[in-house]
């Protein structure tokens, strides 16, 4: 969808224009605030002149070109309007009327419509159920609310589908510099993939952040996010709808349904895109990309403060935060000790003491010192700076943050000051900052995490290579899926069809009588695992079909007749046999299994297994296919980890088996999207290091229908 005639209107119709406070009169202000240079037409057929300018009656009476149409009326009114669009030639409608899909079956029929007339006319379609838009680097507004006297101008786009949210970041202290605000609503046409499209190549925009109820489009959305990786522009996302009830307050507002939070954090990770998830972190997280000069070259942060109260503070945030404070290395060890006095505590964060803010040498020597090591990407100074300090006391942590700055220069590391608190800091520090081009972040964790995702997305590697799967693997796979048109695989079978991707199982034998399951277990080896097998049955141990620990033939016997009893009285599945397998003896069982989101495309999960992987949902989600480098990271990611690392004096289990099991069941579900809607092994028996790891049950459910 073309978006240049909605973004960069050379001219401009409001419908609904007047000359009484609200969306007309606004849409007008607006124009005047941004200082549009265009055409205006204002639409009333009650006031023949509004503003000491002709109005017209209909877009119909307009005798000259129009780009872009502002909607100001009734819902009802609306597709007459944008007929009259059509028929104009425009290429843009801004619709800030509300009763669409966010009013029920009349006004989701009503949005269809408009949509169907749209995508037929090529027509980009800004809401409905919106405020519009501002293009302030290209000085054009289709905007229906009061703006605040003045507006930080800048390099930050702002795609929000909530008005109030796009009013807040307007309206904010917070001093962002936007270069656009779109308000994007229902997104019935336009989408907020498009409008990043368009956003990646203007070059009035350094920063994009986004406010979404709903992903709509969101493999376009993926692909664009990453675009705007590839050159180097941060996409900032907060996605809302995360609880149950947040869920439905989307539905209620936008008429949206949101979609899977973990399927949907897992894309935007894939893609590169930085998450947040408060509107506090929202504003520092854009403040930290827009402002920093420099971008951190590792995750590592050296930290520097007068206050050992403040370090505790920041030490107490750093698990949440994912911030990581590397130790001193020697180099830097021996330069601050011949710098601070004998009784500092020597470490990363360092406390400056009282020497480094009256002697700024030693704390321009200290930064410069800290920010020379190779695992240190960044610098941080901790300084509260509230309002209300003395001048003589503003002076001297200004002094302190230049000084500061000055070595993190030499050093060649950005630097980031940071004030605990979350109000405005003092008018000298500010200046002090801006002069030296520091960001003052606000409030500990907020500040700390914008620093910690930043870091990453600025030093995350491009992804390694993934092997293809032999065109023979593929085919033999097809081939088995031919086969359950009428049913699932059961458990072996299943793991058969996983043999080509790596898989393996315990050893085991498929029967059809108790006798034969007694002769198998013999043959195994005692003791041994049984399970009997009913056609679509995936959760066997909640029917009481695995019995475990089996040691002898009797034993072996009678649960098998048990179980065939009790499978053919209730008269459910089908009984398809007996699986004799040989008990393992694993380090740990975790859980390891794939998925296609209907929105998302393929993911893998990793994580604690077991019959209470749903009520801990320990996991790590990731978009597949993976590398076996990104699945050890998604596994240290879980508490599952843990128990393979050598859990209370059990030996370290095969983390690496692990992995490239994880890698190589992504690589399935990507290779087979199309044909299967789940594959999952829980459990997957680790054994000791080096010893690999084995599926003791697995199932997989085809996606096609079956009958």
């Amino acid at each position: 969808m073309k978006t240049d005639r909605l973004l960069r209107p050379r001219s401009i119709a409001i419908v609904g224009a007047s000359d009484t406070v609200g969306p007309g009169f606004n849409a007008w202000k607006a124009l005047e605030h941004v200082g549009f240079e265009g055409q205006v037409h204002l639409v009333n057929p009650n006031k023949p002149e509004l503003f000491g300018r002709k109005t017209y009656a209909s877009l119909n009476d307009i005798d000259s070109d129009v780009d872009a149409v502002f909607v100001a009326v009734a819902a009802h009114r609306v597709l007459e309007v944008a007929d009259q669009a059509i028929a104009r030639n425009a290429g843009a409608l801004a619709i800030m009327s509300s009763g669409f899909s966010d009013a029920g079956d009349e006004g989701t029929a009503l949005q269809q419509a408009l949509a169907e007339r749209a995508n037929a006319h090529q027509l980009a379609v800004c809401g409905p159920n919106c405020l519009g838009l501002l293009n302030f680097s290209a000085r054009s507004a289709l905007f229906g609310t009061s703006l605040p006297d003045r507006v930080e101008r800048g390099n930050i786009a702002a795609v929000v589908q909530s008005g109030s949210i796009g009013i807040a970041l307007l309206n904010s202290a917070r001093g962002l510099g936007l270069s656009h605000m779109i308000t994007s609503g229902n997104e019935a046409v336009t989408t907020t993939a498009d409008y990043l499209e368009a956003l990646i190549e203007d070059d009035a925009v350094k920063t994009i952040i986004i406010f979404a109820e709903q992903i709509r489009k969101p493999a376009k959305f993926m692909e664009m996010v990453k675009r705007a990786r590839s050159v180097g522009k941060p996409v900032i996302v907060l996605k809302s709808g995360r609880s149950e009830r947040g869920q439905a307050a989307v539905m209620a507002h936008t008429g949206a349904v949101a979609g899977s939070v973990e399927a949907c954090d897992a894309a935007l990770a894939a893609s590169g895109a930085i998450q947040v998830f408060t509107l506090d972190e929202l504003l520092e997280t854009a403040a930290l990309v827009s402002q920093l000069r420099g971008r951190p070259t590792a995750t590592g942060v050296g930290a520097m403060s007068l206050s050992g109260g403040e370090i505790a503070l920041a030490l107490d945030a750093i698990d949440d935060a994912g911030v990581a404070f590397p130790p001193l290395g020697k180099a830097a060890e021996e330069t601050i000790g011949g710098l601070m006095p004998e009784y500092a505590h020597l470490s990363n964060p360092l406390d400056l003491t009282w020497a480094g803010l009256y002697d700024a040498n030693v704390a321009e020597g200290c930064a410069r010192a800290l920010g020379s090591q190779p695992d240190v990407g960044s610098l941080l100074l901790l300084q509260d700076a509230p309002t209300g300090l003395g001048a003589q006391q503003a002076g001297r942590y200004a002094t302190l943050l230049q000084a500061v700055a000055r070595g993190a220069e030499a050093a060649g590391k950005p630097l980031i000051a940071l004030s605990n608190l979350s109000d405005d800091p003092h008018p000298e520090l500010k200046r002090a900052a801006q002069s030296v081009g520091v960001p003052y972040l606000r409030g500990t964790r907020e500040a700390l995490s914008a620093l910690a995702r930043y870091s990453r997305w600025a030093t995350h590697p491009a992804p390694a290579p993934l092997p293809t799967t032999p065109a023979k693997v593929l085919t033999e796979v097809n081939a088995a899926l031919d086969q359950y048109q009428t049913r699932m695989p059961a458990e072996h079978e299943a793991r058969d069809m996983l043999t080509g991707y790596g898989v393996t199982g315990p050893e085991e034998r498929f029967v059809q009588t108790a006798q034969e399951a007694a002769d198998a277990a013999g043959a195994i080896g005692f003791p041994v695992v049984l399970k009997c097998m009913v056609v679509d049955m995936v959760h066997k141990s909640d029917a009481g079909f695995v019995r475990l620990k089996l040691a002898t033939p009797e034993a072996v016997r009678d649960a098998a007749e048990d179980m065939l009893t009790r499978a053919r009285a209730a008269g459910g599945g089908a009984v398809l046999g007996l699986l004799v397998q040989k008990m393992a003896a694993p380090v740990a069982e975790i859980l390891v299994g794939a998925r296609v989101d209907p929105d998302f495309g393929p993911l893998i999960v990793v994580g604690a297994g077991g019959i209470h992987v749903e009520l801990y949902k320990d996991v790590a989600i990731r978009i597949a296919p993976i590398s076996e480098t990104e699945a050890l990271a998604a596994l240290e990611s879980t508490k599952a980890a843990r128990i393979l690392d050598g859990f209370r004096g059990s030996p370290p289990a095969d983390k690496a088996a692990v992995a490239r099991m994880v890698s190589n069941l992504s690589r399935f579900i990507a290779d087979f999207a199309d044909r299967v809607k789940e594959v999952e092994i829980n459990p997957l028996a680790v054994f000791e290091n080096g010893k690999g790891c084995a599926a003791l049950d697995c199932v997989i459910v085809p996606s096609t229908d079956r009958s």
